[in-house]
Order: structure tokens, then C-alpha cells, then sequence
């Protein structure tokens, strides 16, 4: 999990979700709130996921956060 600030100074987590079908997500949740978003990840397993993650700097997470979409875990979508 990674801890950053959106570009309005507010923080955010990002976690990473092995999703159905070996489909990795990106999971953001704002630190205040209930904002949940998702944005799928082009990687091939977990592992590769976890080095991605540790990798991003806090620019490319603000812009994954952008393009993420509304994310209702109980809907799966």
C-alpha cells in the first residue's frame, strides 16, 4: 500500500486487489472519505504488481487516480 497526496493536497491510499479471472487492480481510497476508485494494471501477476507499485513515483499515481473509475465493491464495478 502507498500513501500519496492528490493534486488538491488531500491523501489518498493505493492498494493493490487480485481481482476475478487474474485480472490486478489498483485500488485508491481517499485517507477522509469514501471516494473509492479503480484502475486495472497491465502486469502479468502479483508479483510484478507489487514491484509496479513500489516503483511509481507520486505523479503517475496522482494521474492513474485521474483516469480511475468509480469503484462500488459490492457491485464489483
Amino acid at each position: 500500500m502507498r500513501t500519496f497526496k492528490d493534486s488538491a493536497d488531500q491523501p489518498w491510499q493505493a492498494a493493490l486487489l487480485d481481482a476475478s479471472m487474474g485480472s490486478i487492480r489498483l485500488v485508491f481510497s481517499p485517507v477522509h472519505g469514501t471516494d473509492l476508485r479503480q484502475q486495472p494494471l497491465a502486469v502479468e501477476n502479483m508479483a510484478d504488481a507489487l514491484r509496479h507499485l513500489e516503483t511509481m513515483d507520486d505523479d503517475t499515481l496522482r494521474a492513474l487516480l485521474e483516469s480511475a473509475a468509480a469503484w462500488d465493491p459490492a457491485s464489483g464495478g
